[in-house]
Protein backbone atom coordinates (compact mmCIF):
# COMPACT_ATOMS: atom_id res chain seq x y z
CA UNK A 1 0.00 0.00 0.00
CA UNK A 2 1.54 3.41 1.16
CA UNK A 3 5.39 2.93 2.33
CA UNK A 4 5.47 6.54 3.15
CA UNK A 5 2.83 6.29 5.84
CA UNK A 6 5.80 4.68 8.13
CA UNK A 7 2.98 1.64 8.59
CA UNK A 8 3.71 -1.85 8.03
CA UNK A 9 1.60 -2.69 4.62
CA UNK A 10 -0.37 -5.45 6.72
CA UNK A 11 -1.55 -2.79 9.26
CA UNK A 12 -2.78 -0.31 6.15
CA UNK A 13 -4.01 -3.06 4.59
CA UNK A 14 -6.44 -3.97 7.69
CA UNK A 15 -7.56 -0.45 8.40
CA UNK A 16 -5.25 0.22 11.33
CA UNK A 17 -3.94 3.51 12.05
CA UNK A 18 -2.09 5.32 14.22
CA UNK A 19 -4.71 7.94 15.52
CA UNK A 20 -6.08 5.41 18.13
CA UNK A 21 -8.37 7.46 20.48
CA UNK A 22 -8.73 10.83 18.57
CA UNK A 23 -12.07 10.10 18.04
CA UNK A 24 -11.79 8.86 14.36
CA UNK A 25 -14.41 6.46 12.66
CA UNK A 26 -13.67 3.13 12.26
CA UNK A 27 -14.48 1.90 8.63
CA UNK A 28 -14.09 -1.53 9.82
CA UNK A 29 -17.93 -3.70 10.00
CA UNK A 30 -18.85 -4.28 13.87
CA UNK A 31 -21.67 -7.10 14.20
CA UNK A 32 -22.26 -7.03 17.72
CA UNK A 33 -25.38 -5.84 18.76
CA UNK A 34 -25.47 -2.14 20.36
CA UNK A 35 -25.38 -1.59 23.81
CA UNK A 36 -28.58 -0.39 25.05
CA UNK A 37 -29.25 1.10 28.56
CA UNK A 38 -32.51 2.49 30.06
CA UNK A 39 -33.01 5.87 31.79
CA UNK A 40 -31.16 4.75 34.66
CA UNK A 41 -28.45 3.20 32.59
CA UNK A 42 -28.85 -0.17 33.40
CA UNK A 43 -28.66 -2.63 30.37
CA UNK A 44 -31.92 -2.71 28.91
CA UNK A 45 -33.46 -6.33 28.99
CA UNK A 46 -34.84 -7.71 25.57
CA UNK A 47 -38.93 -7.82 25.06
CA UNK A 48 -38.75 -11.48 24.63
CA UNK A 49 -40.98 -13.26 21.44
CA UNK A 50 -44.19 -12.41 23.24
CA UNK A 51 -43.11 -8.81 23.42
CA UNK A 52 -42.72 -8.93 20.00
CA UNK A 53 -45.45 -10.67 18.63
CA UNK A 54 -48.02 -8.20 20.89
CA UNK A 55 -46.28 -5.04 19.31
CA UNK A 56 -46.49 -6.86 16.03
CA UNK A 57 -50.34 -7.93 16.41
CA UNK A 58 -50.95 -4.35 17.98
CA UNK A 59 -49.05 -2.57 15.24
CA UNK A 60 -50.94 -4.20 12.64
CA UNK A 61 -54.43 -3.22 14.62
CA UNK A 62 -53.24 0.50 14.72
CA UNK A 63 -52.31 0.46 11.00
CA UNK A 64 -55.99 -1.25 10.09
CA UNK A 65 -57.10 1.57 11.93
CA UNK A 66 -55.62 4.37 10.17
CA UNK A 67 -55.95 3.05 7.11
CA UNK A 68 -59.85 2.57 7.83
CA UNK A 69 -59.88 6.44 8.78
CA UNK A 70 -58.74 7.45 5.71
CA UNK A 71 -60.87 5.25 3.76
CA UNK A 72 -64.04 6.84 5.95
CA UNK A 73 -62.66 10.14 5.24
CA UNK A 74 -63.04 9.26 1.41
CA UNK A 75 -66.48 7.88 1.66
CA UNK A 76 -67.23 11.04 3.02
CA UNK A 77 -66.26 13.08 0.44
CA UNK A 78 -67.10 11.00 -2.22
CA UNK A 79 -70.57 11.08 -0.55
CA UNK A 80 -71.18 14.61 0.10
CA UNK A 81 -69.88 14.85 -3.72
CA UNK A 82 -72.53 12.59 -4.83
CA UNK A 83 -75.27 14.64 -2.91
CA UNK A 84 -75.73 11.95 -0.21
CA UNK A 85 -74.38 12.58 3.55
CA UNK A 86 -71.56 9.87 4.19
CA UNK A 87 -71.01 8.72 7.26
CA UNK A 88 -71.02 11.34 8.89
CA UNK A 89 -68.17 13.89 10.38
CA UNK A 90 -68.69 12.83 13.57
CA UNK A 91 -68.11 9.37 13.01
CA UNK A 92 -65.18 10.44 10.64
CA UNK A 93 -63.43 12.47 13.43
CA UNK A 94 -64.22 9.65 15.76
CA UNK A 95 -62.10 7.14 14.14
CA UNK A 96 -59.40 10.05 13.49
CA UNK A 97 -59.44 10.25 16.81
CA UNK A 98 -59.01 6.82 18.26
CA UNK A 99 -56.89 5.98 15.59
CA UNK A 100 -54.12 9.14 16.38
CA UNK A 101 -54.19 7.67 20.10
CA UNK A 102 -53.66 4.37 19.01
CA UNK A 103 -50.56 5.14 16.72
CA UNK A 104 -49.52 7.25 20.39
CA UNK A 105 -49.20 4.38 22.43
CA UNK A 106 -48.18 2.16 19.79
CA UNK A 107 -44.83 4.27 19.07
CA UNK A 108 -44.57 4.44 22.45
CA UNK A 109 -44.51 1.08 23.11
CA UNK A 110 -42.33 0.37 19.61
CA UNK A 111 -39.47 3.03 20.82
CA UNK A 112 -39.20 2.50 24.62
CA UNK A 113 -37.27 0.59 26.46
CA UNK A 114 -39.08 0.27 29.74
CA UNK A 115 -41.19 -2.63 30.44
CA UNK A 116 -44.31 -0.69 30.39
CA UNK A 117 -44.16 -1.40 26.53
CA UNK A 118 -46.11 -4.56 26.69
CA UNK A 119 -48.28 -2.38 28.51
CA UNK A 120 -48.70 0.72 26.01
CA UNK A 121 -48.94 -2.21 23.28
CA UNK A 122 -51.76 -3.70 25.15
CA UNK A 123 -53.99 -0.36 25.50
CA UNK A 124 -53.12 0.79 21.94
CA UNK A 125 -54.83 -3.00 20.75
CA UNK A 126 -57.44 -2.61 23.43
CA UNK A 127 -58.20 1.32 22.02
CA UNK A 128 -58.75 0.14 18.64
CA UNK A 129 -60.70 -3.30 19.49
CA UNK A 130 -63.14 -1.20 21.73
CA UNK A 131 -63.36 1.31 19.23
CA UNK A 132 -64.62 -0.97 16.87
CA UNK A 133 -66.80 -2.49 18.87
CA UNK A 134 -68.35 0.75 19.54
CA UNK A 135 -68.41 2.08 15.97
CA UNK A 136 -69.10 -0.84 14.31
CA UNK A 137 -71.09 -3.58 15.86
CA UNK A 138 -73.28 -2.17 18.98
Amino acid sequence: MRASSGQPAEDVAAGVRGTEGLGEMSTRPSFGAPAQVDVAGEPARGSGLMGTVLRGVSGALVAGMLVLAVTLTGVQFWGLGKGGIGPGWFIVGGHWGVALVALFLQVRADRGRSPARAFQALCAALVVLLSLTYWWWL
